[in-house]
């Protein structure tokens, strides 16, 4: 008995010394630029690197800090940091980077303060810090998750540039494992503040102080703060490499009080049951109460009682209901119901026709004139149901017919049209070569099969094509909730399809529930008028529209786009189809 019992603590004791070290280590690089030689300097980045140390290392981050930086300095600490990152798989990584920041020939460059060397754009290319050096040692730490942050998207500030432009792009070739996030979209200045601290990093420190928010959240409510703010002067950018950025949180964890309080009611619903075998009862004392209570009222009120409910109503109420509970047809209902509630029961079959037209597509100064032929659109996103009718699968997180199919890649929805396509005797859209990621996909235009929308064509079914009767925020409405899912109203999962109100079109859930891939490549729009356009001839991201339950309003916006590299898979994603 000894050594068992001794052999049970050591094994006890390994669990829980292991338990305490599966805790990530986490490391992080701050820069801050202000006191620039040769361009104008910036007032705030100083107080952002030194308020984002204090603000990481409140959340257990090991951090070096870098202020005003020259090129050396700065890439000698990218390089620190990919020797830390690169100790073990289980460590998180946080770049953060304040001050100028110049794009040029597509390439992202960080500014080092001896900005007076950097005279034309041989010297931008050698003088200043590429990002890509800073992703590409990121990625060769081999660590499990890193996220890159820059409040650098200001005004070239080079008089000499002829091709640089103003903002930061979307990098194309972000490695796996990586979230950036930029404080202002291409094209886009961001603001140096007027307090302490820039807008975008003023809004970030709020949020990395904000207890029990995972890295997603902490992410998505600063884009939606600094959004609301500047009312979409300024609109912060989110590349996403990484699927579990929802369950990782950098500081105290929201969820330990959320089990408890939900398993009590489950414990509730159970005894239900008894309460519908009490309703026979009254049928017994009815008779009983009718006739013989007038009879023996004052005379004998304290014996005849007990004589009558000894033969029927005590037996009956105390030891019969086992036997009444046996031959039960009440109880089955009662579990049919709950069942029944989340299927929806009956979806209006088909497409929707959506005539051909023009509008503006894009937002803010981001804006073009594109026309579009007469195609058919799916009146719901596809379904777990369709889905499991022709792939003979399920692979969805949230289970339930009437649920939209999620957690299925863009290769995967590409072969669900293919396939529907040959079951209904058409044409598939798709030619597609090899296995795996190794894919090739050709998309015969001229095919009348089932397909992805472009991201014109969904863009302008969300706006109600060439007919809408008015510009709204989200699909159909400017009220969000009217007609969408998200993470202030879905309870954390996906939810029934057809539930909230259509737009002009009759299309449901264009905003909210999953985000839809779309046929396109991400990349930026061109400039001038366009046709059918189908976005890029290459990328390493695809286009997604629309939003989903577990992402504020913000992103449920018509004009809102995501870019998830096509292999991935997630629980917030799922697609819709359409035919010429």
């Amino acid at each position: 008995m000894k050594k068992i019992f001794i052999g049970l603590f050591l094994l006890t004791a390994g669990l829980s010394f292991a338990q305490q070290n599966t805790e990530p280590q986490k490391f992080a690089l701050v820069i801050g630029n202000s006191n620039y030689t040769g361009i104008s300097r910036l007032r705030n980045p100083l107080n952002d690197a030194n308020d984002m140390e204090a603000a990481l290392r409140a959340l257990g981050f090991t951090v070096e800090k870098v202020l005003d930086g020259n090129l050396e300095r700065m890439e000698t600490a990218v390089l620190n940091l990919r020797r830390r990152l690169g100790a073990s798989r289980n460590t998180y990584g946080f770049f953060y980077f304040a001050g100028h920041g110049v794009q040029y020939n597509g390439e992202n460059y960080l500014i080092p303060v001896t900005a007076d060397n950097i005279r034309n754009e041989t010297h931008l290319r050698e003088r200043a810090v590429s990002l890509q050096f800073v992703l590409d040692n990121l990625s060769e730490a081999g660590n499990e998750l890193n996220m890159v942050v820059l409040d650098a998207c200001r005004d070239n500030p080079f008089g000499w540039a002829r091709s640089g432009s103003r903002g930061l792009s979307v990098v194309g070739r972000a490695p796996t494992g990586t979230i950036i996030m930029y404080a202002a979209g291409a094209g886009q200045t961001a603001s140096d503040g007027t307090g302490r601290n820039g807008l975008f990093t003023g809004h970030l420190l709020t949020n990395l102080r904000t207890p029990g928010l995972s890295v997603h959240d902490v992410f998505d409510r600063t884009m939606g703060d600094v959004i609301d703010v500047t009312r979409g002067v300024q609109h912060p950018e989110m590349s996403v490499r990484f699927a579990g950025a929802t369950r990782i949180f950098l500081g105290q964890r929201p969820t330990p009080p959320a089990p408890v309080a939900v398993t009590p009611p489950p414990a509730q619903v159970t005894p239900t049951p008894a309460p519908a075998v009490v309703t026979q009862p009254p049928a017994q004392p009815a008779p009983v109460a009718t006739t013989q209570p007038p009879a023996q009222p004052a005379p004998v009120a304290v014996t005849p009682p007990p004589a009558q409910v000894t033969p029927t109503p005590a037996p009956a109420v105390t030891t019969q209901p086992p036997p009444q509970v046996t031959p039960t047809p009440q109880p089955a209902p009662a579990v049919t119901t709950p069942a029944a509630v989340p299927q929806r029961p009956a979806l209006e079959p088909g497409m929707i026709r959506i005539p051909g037209g023009s509008f503006q597509m894009g937002e803010g100064n981001n804006v073009r004139r594109v026309t579009i032929s007469a195609f058919s659109m799916g009146r719901y996103p596809v379904t777990q149901k369709e889905w499991r009718e022709v792939m003979g699968t399920d692979p969805s997180h949230y289970k339930g017919d009437n649920l939209p199919v999620e957690n299925i890649s863009w290769f995967d929805a590409i072969e669900y049209c293919n396939r529907l396509s040959q079951r209904e005797g058409l044409m598939p859209a798709y030619t597609i070569r090899g296995t795996g990621n190794d894919r090739t996909l050709r998309w015969n235009s001229r095919a009348n099969g089932y397909r992805l929308p472009t991201e014109a064509e969904w863009e302008y079914a969300v706006r109600g094509g060439n007919g809408s009767l008015g510009n709204f925020t989200y699909s159909g409405s400017n009220n969000v909730d009217e007609v969408a899912w998200h993470s202030g109203n879905s309870g954390r999962s996906t939810q029934v399809v057809g539930t909230k109100k259509p737009n002009a079109l009759g299309l449901y859930d264009m905003s909210g529930n999953v985000w839809e891939w779309c046929w396109d490549w991400f990349g930026a729009y061109p400039s001038g008028a366009q046709t059918n356009p189908k976005g890029p001839s290459s990328g390493t991201s695809r286009v997604t529209r629309g939003g989903s339950w577990n992402f504020s309003s913000q992103h449920l916006r018509s004009a809102y786009r995501l870019n998830i590299v096509p292999t991935v898979k997630s629980n917030s994603v799922g697609f819709r189809l359409v035919r010429p």
